[in-house]
C-alpha cells in the first residue's frame, strides 16, 4: 500500500532567463520525473487569490455572469503601500517585471479570465486548472515595449521611504 507522497517544490522565478531556466530544468529532470516537481508562486497563496476560484465557480450569482457577454473590461492592479524594503537588490538582479508582472499578476489574470476547469480536486485536478490557464495565455498577443510605461519607486514625500536607487541593496550602477 502506497502511503503519502513526496514532491520537489520550486518557487518562481526559476532562473534569470530562458537559458538559465533550461539549464536548471535539465539538471532537475535528470534527478526527478515531472510527477515529482511542483512549481509554485507564493503570491497564489494569498487569501484573495485563493478565493478567486471559489468566487468565480462556486458562486451562483457571479458564475453565470462572469463572461464576455456581461464584463466589458477587467483591470488588475498591483499596489504596495511601502517601497522596496530592502528588496531592491533582488529586483535589480531578477527584475520586478519578471517577478511581479510575469509571475504574480499574469497568474491572477489567468484565474480571472479562464473558463471553468473540468474539476479542481482529486486526481489531476490541478492539471485541469493549468490547462484552462494555458488556454488564456495562448490567446494573448505578446506585449510590445512601445506599449509599456516603465518607472522606478521615488522617495516618499514625507521621507518615510527611500527612492529605488537610494535603497542600500541596489547597486550604484543600476539601470533597472
Amino acid at each position: 500500500k502506497k502511503v503519502g507522497w513526496s514532491r520537489l517544490i520550486i518557487e518562481k522565478p526559476f532562473g534569470k532567463d530562458s537559458e538559465s531556466f533550461q539549464e536548471l530544468s535539465s539538471a532537475m529532470s535528470a534527478l526527478y520525473t515531472e510527477d515529482y516537481i511542483y512549481r509554485i508562486d507564493h503570491y497564489l497563496g494569498k487569501e484573495m487569490v485563493q478565493n478567486l476560484l471559489i468566487l468565480r465557480f462556486s458562486n451562483a450569482i457571479f458564475e453565470p455572469l462572469w463572461n464576455k457577454n456581461h464584463i466589458k473590461s477587467v483591470q488588475i492592479t498591483f499596489k504596495e503601500n511601502f517601497g522596496t524594503k530592502g528588496r531592491g537588490g533582488y529586483f535589480d538582479n531578477y527584475g520586478i517585471i519578471r517577478d511581479v508582472i510575469q509571475n504574480h499578476l499574469l497568474q491572477v489574470m489567468t484565474l480571472v479570465a479562464m473558463e471553468p476547469p473540468v474539476r479542481v480536486t482529486g486526481d489531476g485536478g490541478s492539471n485541469y486548472v493549468r490547462d484552462e490557464k494555458v488556454k488564456v495565455l495562448n490567446c494573448i498577443e505578446p506585449v510590445q515595449l512601445k506599449d509599456c510605461v516603465l518607472g522606478q519607486y521615488m522617495a516618499a514625500p514625507d521621507g518615510s521611504e527611500v527612492a529605488y536607487t537610494e535603497d542600500p541593496t541596489v547597486p550604484d550602477d543600476s539601470v533597472t
